[in-house]
Order: structure tokens, then C-alpha cells, then sequence
């Protein structure tokens, strides 16, 4: 009996992705470092990674569900809930915004406070808010392995659509509050929105190119890849 639960253990482990165990990991490590450092910021940013994990599952669930042959309007239903959600992945960069509230200089710019506290927040809203963003690009390419083939030719414009789509969620999230799940009354509220005018262009153009740079960053490898058999082709 002890020898058949282990077995099924481990094979339920083996299929969990190890994604889940590093954002599981990074949840544990923002509560017990913002505990100790008495530190709700840290905490929170416990549920920013959930969020952001979320991203991730529910591409996995879609394209499971699309292999299943699950019916189309469940399958835009869960589309829709992936875009509503995706920006979750990319807001946690907004987060260095709350650096300010950290002393690394006691005279600016040569003499330093060295306090190690201050740099354990530093790390682990850099790493957080880089590790969301892996996220988001890797549900993207877990979506792309299914959609790519039904998208050619217009898969770079679909990808443009989406990302600003979260540009402009991001600014929904930071700066009116809105949750992934306060569609609705965003859409009551929406002029509030573009009162904030060449802000809100600013922004979501700024961030526009920070969703291109986050998904060639964590995409390189597949681009390595790409370079590396069309050099080969060009030897032949």
C-alpha cells in the first residue's frame, strides 16, 4: 500500500510543472520574509504571483480543453478569461514603484545606507516582477503551439492587440484599482479612464514595448533555435 501511494505521489508530481513549485516557493518567501521584516508589501506581492501563476494555468487548461475537443463557446469563455487575466503577468514591474519607499542612500549620491533589509525588498520585487513576466510569455508560447497554426500571418498583429490590451489593464490595475474581475464596472466607469489623456497614451505606449521586450527576453532560446537551423540551411 505505502509502495502504490508513493508511486501515484510521484507521478502526480511529475506532472505538475515545475513553474507551480517556483511561484508556490516565492509565495512562502513573501510571507515569511515580509513577516519578518513586518513588511506587508512583501506579503502582498504573495497574491501578485498568484495572479500572475493564474496566467499560466489557464493556458494550460485551454489548450487541454482544445484537445479535448471542448466546445467552442467554452473555449472563448476560457479565452476570454485568459485576456481578462494576462495583464496580472506584467503588472507585478509596476511594483518597483514602491522602491521609493526604501532608504539605499543616508546623503545622495556617496554615502549609502547599508541596510540589508532594503536590498532583500529590492531582490525580491526584482525577481517577482521578472518571474511574472516569464509567466505570461510562457502561457503565451503554450497557447501559441495550438493558435500559431490558425494565426499565419497574423500572429505578430494578434500579439500587438493583446499586448495592448494589458498596457492598458496594467493601467486600469496601478492606477484606478480596477481588478482582473471589475470588468464590468470598468466598463461603467471607462471615461475616467481616458480622462487621464496623453498619460494613458503614454503609458500604455511605454508599456507596449515593455510587453515586446519581456516576450523577445523570454523568448530567446526558441529564437536561438530559429537562427541556429537557418544557418544550417544556408550551409547546405
Amino acid at each position: 500500500m505505502k509502495q502504490y501511494l508513493d508511486t501515484m505521489v510521484k507521478n502526480i508530481l511529475s506532472r505538475i510543472h515545475i513553474y507551480y513549485f517556483i511561484s508556490f516557493a516565492y509565495m512562502v518567501v513573501s510571507f515569511v520574509l515580509g513577516a519578518i521584516l513586518n513588511n506587508f508589501l512583501v506579503i502582498f506581492l504573495a497574491w501578485n504571483m498568484f495572479l500572475a501563476t493564474l496566467v499560466f494555468l489557464i493556458s494550460n487548461v485551454l489548450v487541454y480543453l482544445y484537445k479535448k475537443k471542448a466546445s467552442l463557446w467554452i473555449l472563448l469563455l476560457g479565452l476570454g478569461l485568459w485576456i481578462l487575466v494576462f495583464p496580472n503577468s506584467i503588472y507585478m514591474l509596476t511594483d518597483f514603484i514602491h522602491i521609493q519607499n526604501y532608504t539605499f542612500f543616508i546623503r545622495y549620491a556617496d554615502i549609502y545606507n547599508y541596510s540589508l533589509s532594503e536590498w532583500f525588498v529590492f531582490a525580491h520585487i526584482l525577481i517577482g516582477a521578472l518571474y511574472a513576466a516569464k509567466l505570461g510569455i510562457s502561457a503565451i508560447h503554450v497557447l501559441e503551439t495550438e493558435v500559431k497554426k490558425h494565426t499565419q500571418g497574423f500572429h505578430y498583429i494578434i500579439l500587438s492587440l493583446l499586448f495592448v490590451l494589458s498596457s492598458f489593464g496594467i493601467f486600469l490595475g496601478r492606477f484606478l484599482r480596477f481588478n482582473s474581475w471589475n470588468f464590468i464596472e470598468v466598463i461603467s466607469d471607462i471615461g475616467r479612464a481616458f480622462s487621464h489623456g496623453y498619460f494613458l497614451i503614454g503609458f500604455v505606449g511605454l508599456f507596449f514595448v515593455l510587453h515586446w521586450a519581456m516576450y523577445f527576453l523570454f523568448s530567446n532560446k526558441e529564437c536561438n533555435i530559429n537562427i541556429e537551423s537557418n544557418h544550417k540551411s544556408e550551409e547546405k
